[in-house]
């Protein structure tokens, strides 16, 4: 349900902010305003950081290619308080838990952290995990790829990246680069690409992350978010991808290299690079293996 847009929005096409609410019954959607005076006295996007560039466009938010993101984010986290991570300590009052999830949540904050994910993306991307990317030089088919602001980067830097989601939630405003409808059977069509999944399941019964794994015929994965036990979610497989997932995830692939990425409060992302085995097994010195080449090769 989209709000009426208010008396402050400047812009017709952006006037009014997408942002969902993970439920356990998938996402629920509303319209708030991006900028101007703030319900409750929060601030716009521009009111972030007077020296940060202005972000309230698409155009903007682009910054001719450089990761602004995570610029905010550096400058976000050294404005946020320094008790901010235990807005879900139990030993915290119950006041001033509420007071620090209102920043971290809140859709009146202005510069809420979930403000700038919906704008952006659920994880930060860190100069560190663009250039690994960037000299690995592998073809990239994205799933699920949200607003393509990952995706919209690494293309700036000359990578080949084709991206799909199987929805529209994120209107053509909202969109960094070009995103084509379709569901996990597409990736049939890409068997010589790298496989990126940044935060592909809402829920425990999204199917979207398995289906993938069960189409992608190639030989590299590239995953962002949480994983088992990497997460102070009550779900120990985390709040990005199923367990299902995971569990096909680990028996057909070895995860060759783990990286860890900005995170916002609450969250325990890393960037995990996995290499598909050998289906078949070899008994060695009486325990089976099974191969795979767990060196990364860079681009010359």
């Amino acid at each position: 349900m989209a709000a009426k847009p208010n008396a402050y929005t400047p812009e017709p096409l952006l006037c009014f902010l997408i942002c969902c609410c993970q439920t356990r019954t998938g996402f629920e959607w509303c319209g708030l305003s991006l900028w101007g005076p703030q319900p409750g006295g929060g601030r716009s996007m521009a009111a972030l950081a007077s020296s940060d560039p202005p972000c309230d466009t698409l155009e903007q938010r682009k910054h001719k290619g450089q990761n602004l993101y995570y610029q905010i984010y550096v400058r976000k986290m050294q404005e946020l308080p320094p008790d901010v991570h235990r807005f879900c300590d139990p030993e915290l009052s119950a006041p001033r838990r509420k007071e620090l999830l209102h920043l971290l949540r809140s859709l009146e904050e202005g510069s809420s952290c979930q403000r700038l994910q919906i704008l952006f993306s659920f994880s930060v991307p860190s100069p560190m995990v663009l250039e690994l990317l960037c000299a690995l030089r592998e073809p990239l088919v994205s799933a699920g790829a949200g607003t393509g602001y990952w995706e919209f980067l690494l293309q700036s830097r000359g990578l080949d990246v084709v991206a799909f989601d199987q929805n529209n939630i994120f209107p053509p405003e909202m969109r960094y680069t070009e995103i084509m409808t379709a569901g996990p059977e597409i990736l049939e069509l890409f068997p010589d690409r790298a496989l990126l999944l940044a935060w592909p399941d809402a829920d425990e019964s999204s199917k979207f992350s398995r289906d993938c794994l069960t189409y992608y015929r190639g030989k590299m994965i590239f995953h962002v978010g949480e994983l088992l036990g990497e997460t102070v979610s009550s779900n120990p497989w985390g709040q990005s991808s199923t367990r299902d997932f995971q569990l096909c995830l680990a028996e057909e692939f070895c995860c060759v290299k783990r990286l860890q990425l900005p995170n916002w409060p609450g969250q325990v992302d890393s960037f995990t690079v996995w290499k598909r085995k050998s289906p078949q097994l070899v008994l060695c010195d009486g325990a089976h293996f099974q191969y795979v080449d767990t060196r990364l090769e860079e681009a010359p």
